[in-house]
């Protein structure tokens, strides 16, 4: 931890002016082909890039033009893609009409670029904010609630014991929303918590456990420490992010409310169906500002100049881990990848119709920011290649065992109550699945231990009087120095049942492939697009995200969703096409397959 030094004057007197000169200098010189030289980004649509027929991993190295097309695939909507590498930005934009797939442009410079929602990525902006108090000595990660809000709230004993530091780390056993939380699909569901509602519900607040917990992500918690900075400084959230942050390092664009600016905002979607933007109210510093591709970049250059850099000793401050969430350490809300010396820092975020990603690596000095104005794009898969690129799996070094040793690694295997581990053996593989997503298969990469090389994963079985009892997931390979302590989640087994087929073979599921609809007078049309991505086959219903369905033994065409209770059966026709599906959910539906 970075030693505290006690500081006085206002907040933004913690920003190191003469570093902050010399940064933002060499940032507009790198970007001296000028905001004009790309204000032909729109005016070039008859330039698109074509990607490599064999797609690499999304990494760094990337061209941000072919990132932009396999992050928005063909959702409506538009993404842009920035790009830190070798000392320069590059720039990728891409619109996507709805029904069809638009051309992408690629940039040097960062004229007119569309402002996003970027969500929880402006929970770094609070972390950074906390950070830049704790190092003037104005605050401390041991302050609790109970000092914090004496005389704003009245609490129970273990709410008041909750501290900065729990907060920041998502270990404060607070929930993920507010109690009185509208639920997403309600518009605008953050914008009716204001500062005394959000103290109120704290009074009230019985929490299951006493902190510390483990790690359990939590808006209100991250929320809630903008509102407390907002109480020390008495200036709104945004004024304070404003005032240091984005306006010592030039970033423009970076802000809560747009006003004469609003109809830079792209146009958000989830999937097909158009979503407004977002407002917050007390718990802005969760999720509120809206950004654009060349800001996060100055951010993250700003951040990875660490102490010397335009920041100061909050810089690295912000980026120090103080604990662990889930497969990551953490730091001020940001998450942290990858030993001492090769940390790769990231966030993303997610509203109702923007996805957005922030990644950078200090040793390298590369960083990506992609924002995405349609809730169904996929910018987390190029976290997963840069995980796989920079933290490399060794190769196998055994052949796999055989079916009847791998049939003992079958199991659920439970990490909490939220998140589980699924594994199948089927046709000489073993496959594995977590909460939420579809199956993958692995390779053997050792005694007792499988890896997933595209993911950059490894899972490692451990035994007790020779029976296997526990599984240990971790991003990268041991090989690297610090790395035996990298990234760790375990999972219990349980006496879960096991289903006995993973998936079914590829060809198979191309024959389901396809757009199926149900006429329905009163309610409006249900319709069903299935697709295989990655060996897995998936289903989306309606605006709804895709949710992969799994084969129900020994129940030809027959698939069933995770719940257990949702069921899918396809229909052959006389020569044995599928022509259509009958979905078993509160009742039964029958869907035509369309051409």
């Amino acid at each position: 931890m970075p030693g505290k030094t006690k500081r006085s004057g206002d907040l933004a007197t913690t920003l190191a002016a003469r570093h902050a000169t010399a940064f933002l200098a060499a940032w507009r010189n790198a970007l001296s082909t000028a905001r004009t030289a790309c204000a032909a980004c729109a005016a070039l649509a008859g330039v698109s890039y074509l990607p490599p027929a064999a797609a690499a991993p999304l990494t760094f190295a990337s061209p941000p033009a072919e990132i932009a097309k396999a992050v928005l695939d063909d959702e409506p909507g538009t993404v842009a893609v920035g790009i830190w590498r070798n000392q320069q930005g590059r720039f990728a934009l891409q619109r996507n009409p709805v029904g069809s797939v638009g051309e992408v442009v690629e940039c040097d410079s960062a004229a007119a670029q569309p402002f996003f929602e970027i969500g929880s990525i402006s929970k770094v902006f609070t972390g950074l904010l906390l950070a830049q108090a704790v190092e003037r000595g104005d605050l401390s990660l041991d302050d609790t609630l109970g000092k914090l809000l004496e005389a704003k709230a009245s609490l129970k004993p273990e709410t008041a014991a909750i501290t900065l530091r729990q907060l920041v780390t998502h270990s404060a056993c607070l929930p993920r929303e507010p109690q009185d939380f509208p639920g997403y699909g309600t518009p605008n569901p953050f914008s009716r918590h204001d500062r005394w509602k959000i103290y109120a519900g704290l009074s009230g607040m019985t929490l299951e456990h006493a902190p510390p917990c483990g790690a359990a992500y939590s808006n209100l918690g991250m929320g809630l420490v903008g509102q407390l900075l907002s109480d020390r400084y008495a200036k709104p959230w945004d004024v304070l992010v404003r005032e240091n942050i984005t306006g010592p390092l030039g970033m423009r664009d970076t802000m809560q409310y747009l006003g004469r600016q609003a109809s830079r905002l792209a146009t958000g979607y989830q999937h097909e169906a158009l979503q407004g933007p977002w407002d917050f109210d007390a718990l802005s510093g969760a999720g509120a500002l809206r950004s654009t591709a060349p800001d996060l970049l100055l951010l993250a250059r700003a951040l990875m100049a660490g102490r010397a850099g335009p920041l100061g000793p909050a810089a690295e401050r912000a980026l120090t881990p103080l604990g662990r969430f889930r497969g990551d350490e953490i730091g001020y809300a940001i998450l942290i990848r990858g030993p001492a010396g090769h940390r790769t820092y990231h966030h993303d975020g997610l509203t109702g119709g923007y996805r957005t990603l922030l990644a950078f690596a200090p040793d390298t000095q590369e960083a990506v920011a992609i924002l995405a104005s349609n809730s169904h794009a996929n910018p987390v898969k190029v976290l997963t290649g840069i995980t796989a690129s920079r933290y490399p799996i060794a190769p196998a070094t055994q052949m796999a065992p055989a079916p009847a040793a791998l049939a003992e690694y079958g199991g659920v295997y439970r990490a909490d109550k939220d998140t589980s581990f699924t594994f199948v053996a089927q046709d000489g593989e073993l496959y594995r699945r977590s909460t939420g997503t579809g199956f993958r298969a692995l390779s053997p990469g050792g005694p007792d231990t499988f890896v997933d090389a595209d993911a950059g994963a490894r899972y490692v079985f451990s035994r007790e009087a020779g029976e296997i009892v526990r599984v240990d997931y971790y991003l990268g390979d041991s090989g690297f120095s610090g790395f035996s302590s990298f990234s760790g989640v375990a999972g219990l087994r349980t006496k879960e049942a096991v289903p006995p087929v993973a998936v079914v073979p590829l060809d198979k599921q191309l024959d389901y492939a396809g757009h199926y609809r149900a006429r329905r007078f009163i309610r409006t049309d249900l319709d069903l697009d299935v697709r295989a991505e990655n060996g897995q086959l998936g289903v989306r219903a309606g605006n709804w995200f895709r949710r992969p369905v799994f084969p129900v033994a020994g129940k030809p065409d027959r698939f069933a969703y995770e719940n257990g209770r949702s069921q899918l059966q396809f229909e052959r026709d006389a020569a044995g096409h599928v022509a259509g599906v009958v979905l078993y959910e509160n009742g039964v539906i029958r869907l035509r397959r369309l051409p």
